[in-house]
């Protein structure tokens, strides 16, 4: 049954590489092919910007090794549409988390190398995954350039289970049982884990509380396997890539449900954390994974200013909005894209999770 559960996991992630969108729940071949080509149009009918970078080569690097995932597809998406607007020769380079944030901490602040990632950039710091040297303060905080509001939980369609509050009520009236999560250290998973975690205990008591267990660790793709192989009840990952197994005629075995998003996702028929009523601080806990742009701490004003001027008037680029919308992810306004705006926001969002992280027992006293 592994054998045959792994070649189909191995030929489902070989389609999910070309189409990682959903719609109505699916991902359409229209919109996989606008994503993966996104911008090309664009590039090909408008005429290049101007910057100081103008026929450079400029790395963008990425806290993941996955070229098929959330944060590629942004930033590919966004490196396209800068490339046109600056005028450099932009590539994305998936080299993960602790390798892409030791590239910023020593680039040259000439604009040729860029991070872009999500919340991760600083919740690997707050855990401890990474030295504390990778902090905020030790690097140039750029503009944002979008939020993937879909990171969520999934768990067997067999299990019957459809949200986060069903299954803390099934633990409470099963104080005997115990579910198991599958997350991953120092992620946006770990902390969407540890909300719940910490309503479950503040509404539920410590007892329910203590029924709920993690598993540490894995891909996407591995932690679909424990799923199948039920070695785990519930797993976090991405509507992207859960969504092609809540469709009608999906083997039993591989059908799943999807719930609790991170944040409302236009287009999907998934309830929110928020919705769900899970709360953090008296209020309902929404934590879309934001997107930015991160430099060397020494990064040059004049080239962060050209990126923050290009990146604005991308945002409003209705081609890069629609590409956008494609792929279920959210764009931003220009002022909410500013530099000023987008380091006050990124601070204030560290924040609360320091807060969060401080409450939450570690992850050796869950697993």
């Amino acid at each position: 049954m592994k054998k045959v559960l792994a070649l189909v996991l191995a030929a489902a992630m070989a389609v999910a590489m070309t189409a990682c969108s959903v719609g109505s729940g699916t991902a359409s071949k229209a919109e996989s092919t606008a994503a993966s080509t996104a911008g090309s149009t664009a590039t090909t009918t408008a005429e290049s910007g101007t910057s100081s970078l103008k026929g450079q080569n400029v790395r963008v690097v990425i806290g993941s090794t996955s070229t098929s995932g959330d944060s590629y597809m942004i930033a590919d998406l966004v490196t396209r549409y800068l490339s046109q607007e600056m005028g450099f020769n932009g590539k994305v380079d998936a080299i993960g988390n602790a390798s892409a944030l030791d590239e910023i901490a020593n680039a040259k602040g000439d604009g040729k190398t860029v991070m872009m990632f999500h919340d991760m950039t600083y919740l690997s710091v707050l855990f401890g995954s990474v030295d504390a040297k990778y902090a905020l303060e030790n690097m140039t905080v750029g503009p944002r350039i979008g939020q993937n509001p879909g990171g969520c939980f999934g768990a067997a369609a067999g299990s019957g289970f459809e949200n986060l509050k069903q299954i803390t009520d099934y633990l409470k009236e099963n104080p005997d049982k115990t579910l198991s999560f599958n997350i991953e250290s120092g992620a946006t998973s770990h902390l969407c884990f540890a909300a719940y975690y910490l309503w479950a205990k503040d509404t539920y008591g410590e007892d329910v509380a203590g029924q709920i267990k993690a598993i540490v660790g894995g891909t996407t793709a591995e932690k679909l396997q424990r799923l199948w192989d039920r070695n785990a009840d519930v797993i976090y990952g991405d509507t992207s890539a859960f969504a092609q197994y809540t469709e009608d005629g999906v083997e039993n075995q591989l059908k799943m449900t999807m719930f609790d998003s991170c944040g409302k996702v236009n287009g999907v028929d998934i309830v929110s954390m928020a919705d769900d009523g899970i709360t953090f601080g008296g209020k309902p806990f929404d934590f879309a994974k934001d997107f930015a742009m991160y430099f060397p701490k020494d990064m040059d004003a004049s080239v962060l200013a050209e990126y923050e001027a290009a990146m604005q008037r991308v945002c409003e680029n209705a081609d890069f909005q629609k590409d956008m919308a494609a792929l279920y992810y959210n764009t931003l306004s220009a002022d909410e894209v500013a530099v000023e705006s987008s380091k006050e926001f990124i601070y204030a969002k560290r924040e609360m999770c320091q807060e969060l992280i401080d409450q939450c027992p570690s992850l050796d006293e869950l697993t």
